[in-house]
């Protein structure tokens, strides 16, 4: 069953997870994207992404970025309350 109030074309926001440090320079055309870096002792760098996303196909050019970066995704989790 699809939620009504949720389509490919409207903004939404979104936390995307990624393995490693991102530099912000990168998401400049994002800028309503906030990005925090974790670092904890002994473990690998964690970066969090979270911010309003115009449509699905900004989220897959996003998600495109950071493959072509190279950065493991860990988790991509749609905010928007149902």
């Amino acid at each position: 069953m699809m939620n009504s109030d949720i389509s490919m074309d409207l903004p939404l926001q979104y936390r995307i997870q990624v393995s490693g440090v991102i530099d912000k320079r990168w998401f400049t055309f994002y800028d309503n994207m906030v990005l925090e870096a974790e670092h904890k002792a002994g473990k690998r760098p964690l970066t969090t992404l979270t911010g309003h996303v115009t449509d699905q196909a900004a989220l897959l050019s996003m998600l495109a970025l950071l493959y072509d970066m190279r950065c493991p995704l860990l988790s991509v989790e749609c905010l928007h309350e149902q």
